[in-house]
């Protein structure tokens, strides 16, 4: 299914999120970079999801995390893999991410409802899956922010004064499944988020052709003279994350991903993560959720054996190696975002000798050893060891790593 507006854009809504400390690095040592991919379920059949688990998580052993449906209606895709036909994906690789409550495109006179949401809830709870990530899905009602936005407002108002209980209403229900990231439903085709960026160097990338982009940024400027305040300036249009507060009062961080409309497909991926793109996301520092169907091939190719290309294999199989040399760290999205949140809201006392690992409000309440479990964090600070680690509950134990004099790593370590 085609999910795409075929202008690329930027969100403008929401607030920024915090900027972390300068003795914070942005990245955990030793890496220079960091890539994701934000996967969407959809056209994934059985076969060829056993093909990508085999190439990506099995031979490569690339530490990604998938996103998964719940149920598929969809008439046109009767083979689409989701997790009520075929609940052994869910152990089989990392999960993170929910692809909507379901495909209920072109279910015919199977409509969505709140009451399915309440179903799947119930489900997630008694199989011990808490997602991070939720993704809008191509034309669903139930959409949160990409082209419709019904999922996230609780009732309407005619023009008489009425007041209607929406059915189709289910963040709530989101927010109490665990998601706390949500695709705000744009791509970017800037390479690398999370870095500074000119608003003329950003309008450049966006636009991809120089001519296009000065005239974009002449607009830019001249909009944003006339306008004060209407314009978000490259160093806020590249932020990975961002806070956006919905209608019903609750706030959650969304996220832009990286990529093309027409490349949002297996082959396409080949491109979109092609060794010389990764070589210079590595160079350039940064993050990348890439965005991709996995499950997707291109019409003229369904008939090929096999599912995964040749050029996207190369792609793999060189961002792995890039990950073995210990330059481009690797993840789930959830797993990224949650270090980058965790990580701007690291307060430094350099004269009380204290590191203080601050809940943010949004993506964590608390955060004591288990919520910093398996993170890394690296400060170009004297390595000395009278710094007090401290967070929720009090003092912390991770273990330090020194490079040199001037900068160390803290791990924390656990399941």
């Amino acid at each position: 299914m085609h999910e795409g507006n075929p202008q690329l854009t930027h969100t403008g809504t929401g607030r920024t999120a915090r900027t972390r400390h300068p003795a914070v690095r942005p990245l955990p040592h030793p890496w220079r970079a960091w890539l994701t991919i934000s996967n969407d379920p959809d056209n994934t059949t059985p076969a060829g999801w056993a093909e990508l688990h085999r190439i990506i998580w099995e031979e490569l052993r690339l530490p990604f995390a998938d996103a998964l449906f719940l149920r598929s209606f969809n008439t046109l895709l009767p083979d689409q893999v989701d997790l009520h036909r075929h609940p052994d994906i869910l152990a089989a690789h990392p999960h993170d991410g929910l692809h909507t409550w379901g495909d209920y495109m072109f279910a015919r006179t199977r409509g969505f409802d709140r009451s399915d949401a309440e179903e799947g809830l119930a489900w997630l709870r008694r199989i011990g899956f808490r997602p991070r990530v939720w993704v809008d899905h191509s034309q669903f009602t139930g959409n949160m922010l990409h082209l419709h936005r019904t999922g996230s407002i609780p009732e309407f108002r005619d023009a008489s004064g009425h007041v209607y209980a929406n059915p189709l209403y289910t963040l709530d229900l989101v927010h109490a499944a665990g998601v706390r990231y949500l695709w705000d439903g744009t791509v970017t085709p800037v390479l690398g988020q999370d870095i500074p960026m000119g608003d003329l160097q950003w309008t450049l990338e966006s636009a991809g052709d120089r001519r296009t982009g000065l005239a974009l940024y002449a607009r830019r400027r001249i909009r944003a003279g006339l306008r004060p305040g209407t314009v978000a300036p490259a160093s806020d249009a590249n932020r990975a994350y961002r806070r956006h507060r919905f209608p019903d009062g609750r706030s959650f961080y969304i996220f832009q991903r990286h990529g093309q409309w027409p490349l949002a497909d297996i082959d396409g991926l080949g491109e979109l993560l092609a060794p010389a793109r990764m070589d210079a996301l590595v160079r350039r520092g940064g993050v990348c959720i890439a965005y991709t169907h996995l499950g997707k091939r291109p019409a003229a190719r369904m008939g090929d054996p096999v599912h995964v290309p040749p050029a996207t294999r190369r792609a793999l199989e060189h961002a792995a190696a890039l990950h073995r040399q210990g330059r481009l760290m690797i993840s789930g999205t959830a797993r990224l975002l949650d270090h980058l949140v965790i990580r701007d809201h690291i307060a430094v006392d350099a004269a009380q000798r204290t590191l203080r690992f601050a809940a943010d409000g949004i993506a964590f309440d608390r955060l004591g050893a288990a919520e910093l479990a398996g993170h890394a964090f690296t400060f170009d600070l004297t390595a000395d060891p009278r710094w007090t680690v401290v967070g929720s509950d009090g003092a912390l134990n991770p273990r330090v790593e020194t490079h040199g004099r001037k900068a160390f790593t803290l791990h924390f370590e656990g399941a």
